[in-house]
């Protein structure tokens, strides 16, 4: 999905409504990426099932590619 190096656009969806929407990927670590969607930086952190998922404002986001 995202090699070691690569900051720039992603695609996050939002896992109730399944709508998806583009966000810049500004930073990541060991577990977890930073990504700007719509100016809220938003924290993703890997899961038990290795996928980068975030919760803000009640609504929960998946990082669906990279």
């Amino acid at each position: 999905m995202l090699d070691y190096n690569s900051i720039g656009t992603v695609i996050v969806k939002n896992s109730e409504s399944g709508a998806l929407a583009e966000a810049i990927l500004i930073a990541r670590a060991r577990g977890h990426l930073n990504v700007n969607l719509n100016g809220i930086p938003i924290t993703f952190n890997r899961n038990k099932k290795n996928r980068y998922v975030a919760t803000f404002a009640s609504l929960t986001f998946e990082l669906v590619s990279g």
